[in-house]
């Protein structure tokens, strides 16, 4: 029974909810292997004599801000860049073989999955404890990840442009600081505030992910929450795989 309008971006999956996972594994797969072969066609390319930026370098330029194919001193090595653009490769295929599962194995709505758990996860637009259960779940992703990257550059270490070498970074857990660069984001100048900020949004998106989970909706829910929950999704995957 979809009470949405046409224009309503998740309509067409309100009873589809495998189908909507296939497709967002098949998403996935797409960007994956986008990333892992853009990686390949930068590095065969590739000519340490010349800066970055006047080869049109994105991806390994990315690499290099993470401190993966430079010494700590910026030299040019190479080491690991070819693995992780065949790790990417690797993983699109997988990707993509879960979305093949998705679409043609398993059951079109998780509302018919045989499997207890997966039905938690279904679809239901006009259930606002569904919508926040699933929204607590990506959160706490997201503070994962964020933990990768605050760990990262504590024990590897990532590009610092002001002694332009790579060194290890210990994250400032400073609320004070961290809440005052909420109003002047050009106003940081410090690494370790910058891993403070990730340390503390870990926390936030990790807590807010499990009470999400724990508790049931609070506050006035409508049925255009569905659609807003999508869009944001849709736009914190897409700053997602720009950082990656």
């Amino acid at each position: 029974d979809v009470t949405y309008g046409w224009w309503a971006g998740n309509s067409g999956v309100t009873n589809r909810s495998g189908k909507f996972i296939a497709a967002h594994a098949a998403h996935t797969g797409l960007i994956a292997f986008g990333c892992g072969a853009a990686h390949l066609v930068e590095l065969a390319g590739f000519d340490p004599s010349l800066p970055m930026g006047h080869q049109s370098s994105l991806f390994l330029a990315h690499l290099a801000s993470i401190g993966i194919g430079f010494d700590d001193a910026g030299v040019w090595t190479g080491v690991g860049v070819a693995n992780i653009a065949i790790l990417h490769l690797i993983l699109s295929m997988v990707y993509g073989a879960g979305g093949l599962m998705h679409s043609v194995l398993f059951a079109g709505d998780m509302q018919d999955s045989e499997v207890l758990q997966a039905q938690k996860f279904k679809l239901e637009w006009d259930n606002p404890d569904n919508q926040t259960f699933i929204l607590g779940h990506h959160l706490i992703f997201f503070g994962v990840a964020n933990i990768w990257f605050v760990e990262w550059a504590r024990a590897h270490g990532i590009y610092d442009p002001a002694i332009e070498a790579i060194r290890q970074v210990n994250y400032n857990l400073d609320l004070t600081q961290i809440w005052n660069y909420q109003f002047d984001f050009l106003a940081i100048d410090s690494l370790e505030d910058v891993m403070g900020g990730h340390a503390f949004l870990a926390f936030f998106q990790i807590g807010g992910g499990a009470f999400h989970i724990a508790t049931k909706q609070i506050g006035t829910y409508t049925k255009f929450k569905g659609a807003e929950l999508l869009s944001a999704e849709a736009i914190l995957s897409w700053s997602l795989a720009g950082i990656g």
